[in-house]
């Protein structure tokens, strides 16, 4: 079981998008509307400031000097009776002026306000279409948006569950062809075996044998996928994860160039499917170790328990993984090595079944990067209490 990793690579830099991370602001639709809106209200507010300014400016200031305390016990004796009757209805109508201005502010707030409630209850549906498609790219083939609207955001929505759906249909198709496959094969394979077993002793029934065994683990490897595609196929025990991890780098010791076990703590209890998991630390190894250099320290296993969970990290400084294949190496039947020779890996399954084992657990497997050259494989598994038994 490995990845298929060649020598002489060193990895690289592999950057990490978190799926249905929230868009920045400054590159959302919704806000640049807003935006975009609040400019116009802002425009329109000065516009209006500016016509009560430049226009009824010096109306309202000749009528408040009429109507002040200056102009209330200084008549300028000249002044027509007309003059005298405008004086005594100025005040209301400076008053008017002011109100309606007032008027104008509160309508222009209350249009942001109702604005900013029709675009975001419009571009709703366009949300979630975002949410689904990360879920759908996170490996959630079940999504289903809902269709909120009818008009292009509804067809759009209409068209993403209906694409949802197909991905669906295919891979699910592929994973029963495998599966039917295995099963088939199976039949055939045990006749080679019982053929095997009469034909005489000899190199020739050695590679046979060694080929026929190939498969069946082959075989063997794809019935467990898919048997980890339904997590109720996992059964978890609380127990030590301590002695587990020391247990299975006691059987690669002897593997140059070893392997050591570091941890801050005396236990760290987790519910695991013991059997399970041992298989994911045993691929992980089996993969450092063989693509570790002669010159390479011994492979590390460390493992810390936190607030998010428990932490395993498996860290060599081999060969490395190329930088476009970082994201990849979980994929079935996905190689490194193209060629696909049995001396520089397996089927490219190991790895698939690790990420199966983890997720049937509501953990995580992934790949980092590590100081100057290697691989460092981060497990991420629940901590006793907050992962559900089956």
């Amino acid at each position: 079981m490995t990845d298929g990793r060649p020598r002489g690579t060193a990895i690289p830099e592999s950057p990490v998008t978190p799926a249905g991370r929230r868009t920045p602001a400054r590159r959302s639709v919704f806000a640049k509307l807003l935006a975009i809106m609040a400019a116009m209200a802002v425009c329109l507010l000065l516009l209006v400031t500016a016509f009560f300014w430049l226009a009824l400016g010096p109306t309202l200031d000749t009528l408040h000097r009429m109507t002040g305390p200056a102009g209330a016990g200084h008549a300028v004796p000249h002044e027509s009776a007309a003059a005298a009757s405008g004086a005594v209805t100025s005040a209301p109508l400076l008053d008017s002026h002011v109100t309606l201005l007032l008027v104008l502010l509160v309508l222009l707030a209350a249009v942001i306000v109702v604005a900013h409630v029709v675009l975001k209850r419009l571009l709703r549906p366009l949300r979630d279409l975002g949410d689904g498609a990360a879920r759908l790219g996170a490996g959630q083939l079940d999504v289903l948006v809902p269709t909120r609207t009818r008009d292009e955001f509804g067809a759009l929505t209409a068209t993403f569950n209906e694409m949802a759906g197909r991905v669906k249909e295919m891979i699910g198709a592929r994973d029963q062809l495998l599966l039917d496959v295995s099963h088939e094969l199976r039949s055939p394979v045990t006749r080679m075996r019982v053929a095997l077993e009469l034909l005489p002793d000899g190199d020739q029934r050695t590679r046979l044998a060694a080929d026929v065994a190939e498969i069946e683990r082959m075989i063997g490897e794809l019935l467990e996928f898919e048997r980890l595609r339904d997590p109720r196929g996992i059964r978890t025990t609380r127990q030590d994860l301590l002695p587990l991890l020391q247990d299975v780098a006691a059987a690669f010791r002897d593997r140059p160039p070893g392997v050591r076990v570091t941890a801050g703590v005396d236990e760290i209890p987790v519910e695991i499917d013991p059997e399970r998991v041992r298989t994911v630390i045993r691929n992980v190894l089996d993969n450092a170790l063989k693509y570790s250099t002669p010159a390479s320290h011994p492979v590390e296993i460390s493992a810390s328990a936190g607030a998010d969970g428990v932490v395993v990290r498996v860290s060599d400084d081999g060969v490395g993984i190329p930088p476009e294949d970082v994201e990849r190496v979980f994929q079935p039947f996905f190689r490194v090595d193209r060629s696909r020779s049995r001396h520089t890996g397996g089927y490219g399954l190991g790895l698939s079944i690790c990420r199966r084992v983890m997720e049937a657990h509501r953990g995580t497997i992934a790949v980092e990067r590590h100081a100057g050259r290697g691989t460092v494989v981060v497990l991420t598994l629940p901590k006793a209490g907050h992962a559900k038994s089956t």
